[in-house]
């Protein structure tokens, strides 16, 4: 996001600087880049940054468009595609271009270009911005609301059927040199099938489809028509009210697709994106072809087989155009056993119902790791197999491991694909235990961090969601239960319930090579993922490789200065906004900026330069936007650096919390719970800070008062916060309130 605002700002900087005076150009002059430039993955326009005046024929009604944005006012983007009217119709050639709806006014807000809402396919409009670019993805950012106009109507574009090859490669790849052409065109893929299906933010959607020569392109949600009933529309000009999107399962077949082609680039640009990606604005859009049968809701019981038991594995199976001939069950013991070799087993309808089936998988020895998978024939003999590619030589199977001492944050890590990294128990309700490596208390990371003492991989996880964690020390062994969750990548739980066992047990840092790209290239870091881990260099030093990584407070550490991000590894500190959660206690950062932005650190700040080093950086490894990082906790976890840092103070003392309850301080607040606004009294008229805080810690608002003061947190979701108040001495206390 932060990069998007950047891109902004870069371009109303130019509108009011550079020369009054736009220069007149078509949409293909904006969007073309030389084959040279894209053989070296660069895509970059000419005209980038500059004020420019175009005109372009619309592709999609603008009210169709369902883009919500919290930088915006109102919380939407606007936004529509043209086309060189020049093309006659014709797609690709560089031709497409998007409108980004969205400027800044007089008081440096930015607004929505709503003017583009009221676009109908067809029109062709005259268009006034500046270039820019997100993410590989050419836009142009109108000048204020006035400087789109509409010069005349004629019939709608339609799409250009062309080969998925073009674009991406059987990972998803962008392909530059033939498929930077297509960027922003209306287009029709054929015969495809459905591979994967991501539910994210909790009600978005977006699939991956395949075409026969295994090249695949996400189709995703940035229009109307992928949005299901349970997302709430932002487009104030909606001709609906609510979605009506039902996704595919698995496994469909598309006669064809049809869609804007949009860039989020990845691959030989260093981008983690989704490459070329294509979004449907229509339901004509979407055809269904010859479909095998659908594999949905599948169930084991008991979820956590101990040796005793025999587990039941039910589906329900459906043909939606013929009937289920079939229905088999295949599992194995073996983990190197080839699929066509496991024992099979026929589902058998299940009782009072006309599409469930089930099957039995025998009892086996405690720690025995069970494999299975689903197959399905239709009367058409169409094969359709859950998981989905488990049909392959090398496809994926679901899996559990046999526990007598029930579950452990192993299975819930563990993965048999790491190519495929998602939890085997994610949406599941779970309990394990583990010890606190990382903690919201002072000195120390803020987020709640918990880890097999007994494990040296897939041992750790993050906990999120309940006020206990507040509670919870390092090296407290903790009892917790929770939904598995899969945030983007990274696996967390969701935890509704905290107990104390009364065990404590320090956790050693696992010990890494810095800069290991193999193990990044390879995914195999993903077995340390919520892990506290150690990285060293058994040459020497660990070496600061890039002090100022990007505008996300981000930098990275190597054997050497020089070496470059492949060879490089990333740590975030001094950060707490919605995207990023580091550590504030802390002191070295990519930039002294971040000492009072998104978050006012607690220790001296200490700007990183390539003359710093250090022996080893400890901290929790994090995923997140397709990339590792390690968050150390406190400057503690810097060992050994090369300059003075300040002590952290936080292992002298784990039985009980430096943070007072607000009441020893002579603060009271009310009312609890809060709809719009808090008022805080303080006795004796002391000045201080009054922070509101998630439970992660992360910093929400902030007010500086004196005897009394007013809180809004009308912006805040339903749920409970943490209310902090430090005065003038620097005495902190706290207590908890509920926001309806």
């Amino acid at each position: 996001m932060k990069k998007q605002l950047l891109t902004l700002a870069l371009g109303l900087f130019s509108i009011l600087f550079a020369s009054a005076q736009a220069t007149s150009v078509s949409t293909t002059q904006i969007q073309f880049i030389s084959a040279t430039d894209l053989a070296n993955c660069i895509d970059l326009s000419a005209y980038d940054g500059q004020l420019v005046k175009t005109v372009g024929m619309v592709m999609h009604d603008g009210n169709l468009t369902e883009l919500s944005s919290g930088s915006v006012n109102g919380g939407y983007r606007p936004g529509v595609h043209i086309l060189d009217t020049a093309a006659h119709g014709d797609m690709g050639s560089f031709a497409g271009i998007q409108i980004h709806g969205v400027y800044t006014d007089g008081g440096g807000q930015s607004q929505p270009v709503s003017t583009l809402d009221n676009l109908v396919a067809g029109m062709i409009i005259e268009v006034t911005g500046t270039v820019g670019n997100f993410s590989g993805e050419t836009q142009i950012f109108p000048s204020d609301n006035s400087s789109v106009t509409v010069l005349s109507t004629m019939a709608a574009p339609t799409a250009d059927t062309i080969n998925l090859g073009l674009l991406n490669d059987n990972t998803r790849t962008n392909n530059y040199v033939t498929g930077e052409s297509w960027e922003g065109s209306f287009v029709t893929f054929e015969n495809l099938t459905v591979t994967a299906v991501s539910i994210f933010s909790g009600n978005r959607i977006s699939f991956d489809a395949a075409d026969d020569n295994g090249n695949i392109i996400n189709v995703s949600d940035r229009f109307l028509v992928q949005k299901l009933a349970t997302r709430t529309l932002v487009n104030p000009s909606s001709p609906q009210s609510t979605g009506a999107f039902v996704a595919p399962i698995v496994g469909t077949k598309y006669a064809s697709l049809s869609g804007i082609i949009l860039h989020s680039q990845n691959g030989c640009s260093g981008g983690t994106g989704r490459g070329y990606e294509l979004n449907p604005f229509d339901t004509s859009h979407y055809k269904v072809g010859d479909t095998p049968p659908s594999i949905s809701e599948v169930s084991r019981s008991p979820l956590v087989p101990a040796s005793a038991n025999t587990v039941n594995i039910s589906a329900k199976i459906i043909d939606f155009n013929g009937t289920v001939s079939s229905q088999e069950l295949f599992y194995s013991t073996d983990i190197n056993q080839a699929l066509v070799d496991f024992t099979s087993v026929t589902m058998n309808l299940m009782m009072g119902s006309t599409d469930e089936f089930n099957a039995n998988i025998p009892a086996f020895a405690d720690g025995t790791v069970v494999r299975y998978y689903i197959t399905a024939e239709d009367n058409d003999g169409n094969k359709s197999y859950e998981p989905f590619t488990a049909g392959s030589a090398s496809g994926a199977t679901a899996f559990y491991t046999v526990r007598d001492a029930g579950l452990t944050i192993v299975d819930l890590q563990k993965v048999l694909n790491v190519t495929v990294d998602a939890s085997p128990y994610v949406g599941q309700e779970v309990t394990v235990k583990g010890y606190i490596t990382a903690s919201a208390k002072s000195y120390d990371l803020e987020d709640t961090y918990m880890q097999d003492k007994d494990a040296t991989e897939w041992a750790g996880i993050k906990l999120t969601g309940s006020a206990d964690l507040l509670d919870l020390w390092r090296t407290e062994e903790v009892e917790v239960t929770g939904i598995v969750e899969e945030a983007f990548g990274f696996t967390q739980l969701v935890v509704s319930s905290v107990s104390k066992t009364g065990n404590k047990a320090e956790i050693a840092p696992i010990e890494l090579p810095v800069g290991d790209s193999a193990a990044v290239a390879s995914k195999e870091i993903e077995k340390y993922e919520g892990m506290l881990v150690k990285f060293v260099n058994t040459g020497g030093k660990v070496k600061i490789s890039n002090p100022q990584l990007n505008p996300f407070g981000e930098w990275t550490v190597a054997a050497d200065t020089g070496a470059n991000f492949a060879n490089s590894t990333k740590v975030q500190t001094g950060v707490k906004n919605g995207n990023n959660n580091s550590s504030l206690w802390v002191s070295v950062v990519s930039d002294s900026a971040w000492a009072n932005t998104d978050g006012i650190m607690e220790v001296p700040e200490i700007e990183a330069t390539k003359e710093m080093d250090m022996d080893a950086i400890i901290g929790v490894l994090y995923y997140g936007f397709g990339q590792y990082a390690v968050k150390p906790r406190n400057n503690d976890d810097l060992v050994g650096f090369s300059e003075t840092l300040e002590a952290a103070m936080y292992a002298s003392d784990t039985a009980t919390d430096n943070v007072v309850n607000l009441a020893v301080l002579g603060v009271s607040f009310y009312p609890n719970p809060a709809n719009d606004a808090i008022t805080v009294n303080i006795e004796n008229s002391s000045f201080g800070t009054i922070t509101v805080r998630s439970l992660e810690g992360r910093i929400l608002s902030e007010t500086k008062v004196a005897s009394t003061a007013r809180v809004d947190v009308s912006n805040l979701t339903s749920g409970i916060y943490l209310l902090e108040f430090i005065n003038e001495n620097g005495q902190k206390a706290s207590a908890k309130f509920v926001k309806h």
